[in-house]
């Protein structure tokens, strides 16, 4: 990992296709504890589809980020790629405080 991902950053996330269940297809994100499902009418088993969403949540200690992207998806820092930083307006509150 290039740079630091902070909470409001902008992130992009890979899923592979699963199998598919008539219109719902299974999407398996890597170093995701579980899998979740979307409804997808063209996408196949073993397709890649790209989600992007903002960090809401970073655990240091573990090295992992929680993505709001189809609802909430926490991953390692590393499987996600960094799209745009949060810059927050001046004046205002940190989201996350240092710890110095």
């Amino acid at each position: 990992m290039a740079r630091e991902i902070n909470i409001g950053d902008k992130v992009a996330i890979v899923a592979t296709v699963g199998k598919r269940i008539e219109e719902r297809v299974a999407l398996h994100f890597p170093t995701a504890t579980f899998p979740c499902s979307i409804i997808d009418p063209e996408a196949k088993p073993g397709d890649k589809i790209r989600f992007e969403g903002e960090v809401v949540h970073v655990d240091d200690d573990t090295g992992r980020v929680t993505v709001q992207a189809l609802g909430r998806i926490t991953v390692d820092a590393n499987s996600v790629r960094l799209l745009r930083t949060f810059r927050r307006p001046k004046g205002s509150k940190p989201l996350r405080d240092k710890v110095d």
